[in-house]
C-alpha cells in the first residue's frame, strides 16, 4: 500500500514580524539583481566580487571586493570547519550579517567570483547563525564547457554549506521569451532570480523561519516553476500544469522538500486543499508549505519550490 501523505503546513500573516534580511549579490549576475531585481529597500546589501565596475552601479550597501583566486581558496576549505571563519574577508562578511534572520545569496553560477562567492556567502551566514539561503542561475545549454564544469563545481560546493540552493536555468528565460534580445533577457532574469526572494519575505514570518529551514533543507538542491489561471477551478488547474513541468521534472526526480507560494485572494480551506493536492501528487511523506504571498487583482498564482 503507498504511504499517507503528511498533512500541509499553512502559513499566513507573517507570525512573529517580518524578517530581517540581507541580500548578497556576488559577481556580475548578483550586483545585478542587487541593482535591478525590485528588491525590498530595508535590507542588508552586500556586494562581493572581484571588479569593483560591476559594483559601481550600487550607490546602496556594502562593497566587497576580493580576488578572485582567494575566494576560490575561501570557498574550498572542509564544511567541516564552516562555523569558524575561513578568512578575514569571510569574517568581515559574518559581521556584516549580524541581527539577520536569513541571507540570500544572489549569484550566477559558472564565472570565476559569483559563484565562489555565494559559498562564501553562505559559510558566513552559517557563522551569523541565520539561514542561509542561495538563488542561483546556470549557464546557458550553449555556453562553453569550462563554465559549465566551473558551475557544476560550485554547485556541489554550494549544496554542502547553503541550508537551500534554488537553480534556476538560463534557458528557462529562452524557453519562455526566445525573441528576447540577450540583454534584455538577462534583465528579465534577474527579475526571475529576485522573485522567490520577494515571495519568501511575503509570506515567513520571524515565527515561522526555524520550521520552514527544518523542512525546506531536507532536499537542498531546489528547482521551481509558477502557475497561473484567472478562471474556474484555478486550484486543479495550477496544480496540473506544476505536473507538467519540465523545470521540475517531477516524474524523474523524488522530492524530498516542497514549498507552495500562492497569490491570490485564496482562504485557508483552498491553501490547505492546494497542499494536500501537491502532496498527493508528489507521493509525499513530508509536510509540504503552503504560504500566502498577499492578494492580486484576479486569478490566482502559485510557484513551487521543490527541493531534491
Amino acid at each position: 500500500m503507498p504511504s499517507e501523505t503528511a498533512e500541509p503546513v499553512i502559513i499566513q500573516g507573517l507570525r512573529g514580524g517580518a524578517l530581517k534580511a540581507a541580500f548578497i549579490g556576488c559577481g556580475g549576475t548578483g550586483c545585478n539583481i542587487l541593482a535591478e531585481g525590485e528588491l525590498p529597500a530595508d535590507a542588508i546589501r552586500i556586494a562581493i566580487g572581484s571588479e569593483p565596475e560591476t559594483m559601481a552601479s550600487l550607490t546602496k550597501g556594502k562593497h566587497m571586493v576580493a580576488n578572485a583566486r582567494d575566494l576560490e581558496a575561501n570557498a574550498r576549505i572542509s564544511p567541516k570547519s564552516v562555523r569558524l571563519a575561513g578568512s578575514e574577508f569571510e569574517k568581515e562578511l559574518a559581521d556584516s550579517l549580524e541581527g539577520a534572520d536569513i541571507a540570500f545569496m544572489l549569484t550566477g553560477l559558472g564565472g570565476l567570483s559569483g559563484g565562489w562567492g555565494a559559498v562564501v556567502g553562505a559559510r558566513a551566514a552559517a557563522i551569523s547563525r541565520c539561514m542561509g539561503f542561495c538563488v542561483a542561475s546556470v549557464p546557458f545549454s550553449v555556453e562553453g564547457g569550462s563554465r559549465r564544469e566551473r558551475a557544476s563545481a560550485q554547485l556541489g560546493t554550494l549544496v554542502q554549506v547553503a541550508d537551500g540552493v534554488l537553480v534556476v536555468p538560463n534557458d528557462m528565460i529562452l524557453a519562455e521569451a526566445p525573441s528576447l534580445p540577450i540583454n534584455r533577457a538577462f534583465r528579465v532574469m534577474n527579475t526571475v532570480l529576485a522573485s522567490p526572494v520577494n515571495l519568501f519575505l511575503k509570506s515567513v514570518g520571524k515565527g515561522d523561519i526555524a520550521l520552514v529551514k527544518k523542512h525546506l533543507t531536507n532536499g537542498k538542491l531546489m528547482a521551481m516553476d509558477t502557475a497561473e489561471w484567472d478562471r474556474e477551478n484555478a486550484e486543479f488547474v495550477v496544480i496540473e500544469h506544476l505536473e507538467k513541468s519540465k523545470w521540475l521534472d517531477l516524474r524523474s526526480r523524488k522530492p524530498k522538500s516542497a514549498m507552495l507560494f500562492t497569490e491570490g485572494r485564496v482562504l485557508h480551506d483552498d491553501l490547505d486543499e492546494l497542499g494536500r493536492s501537491f502532496s498527493r501528487l508528489l507521493g509525499a511523506e513530508f509536510p509540504v508549505i503552503v504560504a500566502n504571498a498577499g492578494d492580486r487583482n484576479s486569478g490566482l498564482r502559485v510557484t513551487a519550490v521543490v527541493g531534491f
